[in-house]
């Protein structure tokens, strides 16, 4: 059991997985804030540009 001790504390390769797993989640819960910061703002903007496209009449001529 010792010897299962030491090497396990020893082992590095779990800590660059869990590493690397808190990076992925801080960056998905970064973009998910800057989705929900920047997302009603940008549909009103899409939405406003809708508006406008639609009062455009199509040009008839040659």
């Amino acid at each position: 059991m010792e010897k299962f001790v030491k090497k396990f504390w020893s082992e590095e390769d779990g800590n660059t997985t869990i590493d690397w797993m808190v990076l992925t989640a801080g960056l998905v819960l970064l973009g998910a804030a800057v989705m929900a910061s920047i997302g009603p703002n940008t549909q009103a903007l899409a939405d406003d540009t809708t508006s406008v496209i639609e009062t455009i009449e199509p040009s008839t001529g040659v």
